[in-house]
């Protein structure tokens, strides 16, 4: 998860600057790059 979400946020644009200046906006972008970060995990470790 450490090494796959960073690179998910800055392909986003979730970045600490929009976090910064607009809260609520960089919520809703995190969100969908964790999530897929998750989905990639379970499909990994659990699935396979």
């Amino acid at each position: 998860m450490d090494a796959i979400l960073p690179r998910m946020m800055e392909a986003a644009g979730v970045t600490e600057e929009l976090k910064a200046r607009d809260p609520m906006r960089w919520v809703g972008l995190m969100n969908t790059p964790k999530a897929q970060a998750e989905e990639v995990l379970f499909q990994e470790l659990i699935y396979i």
